[in-house]
């Protein structure tokens, strides 16, 4: 069969988007189709925007069988309807503006924008033939604002990668992580002021790269207990969950959540926020907490661990 995927990047350092992308196109070769995959290597709002809107139309191929907007409505703009596919992770640029991320700057009017154009892609996305939502919670809000028939969107949860499994090689001093964008949303700024307060002999390892890498790592200031490794290459993956104890997932918002997923197959308790928007599918497995000052400012850290370890 030939197929063609349309998603902003395929490269892991992108996050979520980059792995669901390259997952998708490997396990699809793998399966023996034909892929032609469309992309872009820009990062920046207005770039994204106009390889959407302008690039993208003089670049999708005629005579596939199949064309799949694999993370994001606005890729499913100008394929043909009749063998189109677009696989939604989140509507938080409709649902929450203000949280969608560090590309939005804070800005109120590429807030707005994002919104319009975000808009315009679900709408042409309930056109495709078919419609894969990652969650139950995205697709109930597609239904709600976008009024797509239930019977035409399917939920098919992230997979994750087979070698992520538990190790058992923990040893050394207490180790305190998160994986993911640095960047706002992320709310690593809770985390790292309270870890900071904390009296914990141990160490905070954040993972990961962002706009807002600079912003945290000034945040952290000196505190020599807190370490930034950078970009978490596939290789290395497995072994970072495995030297964690506990995963701190700290985000405001998100379409699924991989990090607490990836950890709980390593076998890592993972604690989040009462107020984070997760889907519930993945929420409901995680230690839920009010905050985290009384659970990295006392022993309950070490006791919610063991009474939640997995």
């Amino acid at each position: 069969m030939r197929i063609c995927l349309l998603t902003r990047s395929f490269n892991l350092k992108g996050g979520g988007i980059g792995r669901v992308s390259s997952e998708l196109m490997e396990g699809l070769i793998k399966r023996g189709h034909s892929v032609h995959t469309i992309s872009t290597n820009k990062e920046s709002l207005p770039s994204y925007f106009k390889y959407t809107f302008l690039d993208m139309p003089f670049r999708i191929p005629k005579g596939f069988d199949i064309y799949h907007a694999v993370t994001s409505p606005m890729e499913s703009i100008w394929i043909p309807k009749d063998k189109g596919i677009t696989t939604i992770l989140d509507i938080i640029p409709v649902t929450n503006p203000e949280m969608h991320g560090a590309r939005m700057g804070g800005n109120k009017v590429k807030y707005t924008v994002g919104k319009i154009c975000f808009t315009v892609g679900c709408k042409q996305a309930a056109r495709c033939k078919r419609v894969v939502c990652i969650s139950e919670h995205t697709k109930q809000e597609l239904i709600k604002h976008f009024g797509v028939e239930e019977s035409r969107v399917k939920v098919i949860r992230l997979g994750i990668r087979d070698d992520l499994r538990p190790l058992n090689k923990r040893n050394g001093k207490f180790r305190i992580g998160y994986l993911g964008q640095l960047d706002k949303r992320k709310r690593l700024d809770l985390l790292i002021n309270a870890f900071k307060e904390s009296s914990l002999d141990a160490e905070l390892v954040i993972g990961g790269r962002g706009y807002d890498e600079a912003y945290f790592k000034v945040l952290a200031g000196l505190d020599s207990r807190i370490k930034f490794p950078g970009f978490v290459k596939d290789d290395e993956l497995v072994d970072f969950y495995n030297s964690l104890d506990v995963l701190i997932f700290p985000t405001a918002i998100e379409g699924y959540g991989l990090p607490p997923v990836e950890a709980m197959a390593c076998r890592k308790p993972v604690i989040v926020l009462n107020d984070a928007i997760i889907p519930w599918e993945v929420k409901s497995r995680c230690v839920i907490v009010e905050n985290l000052e009384f659970v990295l400012g006392s022993k309950s850290c070490l006791r919610i661990i063991e009474e939640y370890r997995l």
